[in-house]
């Protein structure tokens, strides 16, 4: 049996950045075929793609602190947000595909995406800003009923 490692939330928040950011670069290769152009994309679009990156790394690193507060007594409460964080990241990259969307027969959905791709970057920051706010007051709430109970 392989023995679990116990990796610092910042740890967990930094691999999570990292992965999603290969998913977003892989997603948009697959979707813009080719390998340099998700590299342009983030150059015009960073703005928008850089605290979606971000956001989902801070949302994984707070899961994790979590877990590791839940896991030593903290009431054994666990945010499970990272759905947010993968509705965004899919809302955020799916206008990635309208070039293949036409091919499987969903030509409104292209041209829906391509029209409100400022919209769907918008949106996807919203929950993303969202998703930590919850998971902030989940740690906050596990921590500080913590603490409390070491007092009595």
């Amino acid at each position: 049996m392989i023995a679990a490692r116990n990796y610092s939330p910042l740890f967990w928040g930094i691999a999570g950045g990292l992965g999603i950011g290969i998913i977003f670069y892989l997603i948009q290769s697959w979707g813009m075929q080719s390998w340099s152009s998700p590299i342009y994309q983030f150059q015009y679009r960073w703005y928008f793609i850089l605290p979606l990156i971000i956001g989902f790394g801070i949302q994984t690193g707070l899961f994790r602190a979590i877990h590791l507060q839940a896991r030593h007594g903290g009431g054994g409460t666990m945010a499970a947000s990272g759905g947010v964080s993968a509705t965004a990241m899919l809302g955020c990259c799916a206008h990635n595909l309208v070039t293949l969307l036409p091919l499987l027969g969903a030509s409104g959905a292209a041209i829906f995406l391509s029209a409100y791709q400022k919209q769907i970057f918008l949106i996807s920051i919203a929950f993303v800003i969202a998703g930590i706010i919850y998971m902030w007051r989940k740690y906050y709430k596990i921590t500080h009923l913590q603490n409390n109970l070491c007092r009595h």
